[in-house]
């Protein structure tokens, strides 16, 4: 084989493998949403999204806003889970993932009665 063949096939197995993290941004989604109450946006509350093929889970807390964004999901089903303090939880039994694509998860917390009456 000759010498300039070889720099070309290495030359193209470097650029096979620098295209491997585009390919797994292609390979997974994203869930966003906004977490309010019936005074507004939810500032601290704890989402959790479990893969239901997996049982792979990823976190994430909401800003001051009461937005949040999971990232680098795999696609397939999740379901949600979410915690605030002076809330009740809320579980969402499935949200679906699509490759390359954010699902718009908006999200209305019930204040428990201490919260509510400011007790």
């Amino acid at each position: 084989m000759p010498r300039w063949m070889k720099y070309v096939l290495v030359a193209l197995l470097l650029l096979l493998i620098a295209s491997i993290p585009l390919a797994m941004q292609l390979e997974t989604g994203s869930i966003q949403g906004k977490i309010t109450n019936d005074r507004g946006p939810v500032a601290n509350a704890s989402i959790g999204a479990r893969n239901v093929m997996t049982g792979t889970v990823a976190q994430v807390v909401s800003d001051a806003a009461g937005a949040c964004k999971l990232e680098n999901l795999r696609a397939g089903r999740y379901s949600l889970f979410v915690q605030a303090g002076g809330h009740a939880s809320l579980w969402i039994r499935e949200v679906v993932v699509e490759r390359g694509r954010t699902t718009q998860q908006d999200l209305h917390l019930t204040m428990t009665r201490t919260t509510a009456t400011g007790m």
